[in-house]
């Protein structure tokens, strides 16, 4: 008789994390119907200066694990405006020594996955870079702000 009660609580367990499983899997989501996940867009850059400010943008060198040469561009981006930021990306070019631009990059320096920067807020970004072009100048890469969200 034990062993048929402890494989009926195996059993009976067993059903229990599947169906729990199941039903996770398979329920409407709150997160999909959440007017949350919207976002508005400005790219325009006359109206970016209006929410958002840059400033203080430098850059430093380091090495990684097998010595390689690690570039780290950081800046500092300040809320002005009076609503919450959900999302930031930047438009980072690296010039050569002519100033033609040789590589773009965009990275996302506020994810709507993040908290958002909250009006007045001051936050310190850092953007890693490695294996740049050869004909780098290696000068901070004229940066401006691209996208905003709110």
């Amino acid at each position: 008789m034990g062993e048929h009660r402890s494989t009926i609580i195996i059993i009976a367990s067993v059903a229990l994390v599947v169906g729990l499983m199941l039903i996770w899997a398979l329920a409407p989501s709150a997160r999909n119907n959440d007017s949350r996940l919207s976002l508005t867009e400005i790219s325009d850059t006359a109206t970016i200066q209006n929410y958002l400010q840059l400033s203080h943008l430098s850059i430093a060198t380091s090495e990684n694990f097998v010595r390689q040469k690690i570039y780290v561009i950081s800046g500092y981006l300040k809320n002005v405006a009076d609503k919450p930021l959900r999302m930031v990306e930047l438009k980072m070019a690296f010039t050569d020594f002519d100033g033609k631009s040789i590589f773009e990059y965009s990275p996302k320096i506020v994810d709507r996955n993040q908290k958002a920067l909250l009006p007045g807020a001051e936050v310190r970004f850092e953007v890693r870079q490695e294996n740049l072009p050869r004909g780098w100048n290696y000068r901070v890469p004229i940066t401006e702000i691209s996208t905003i969200g709110y």
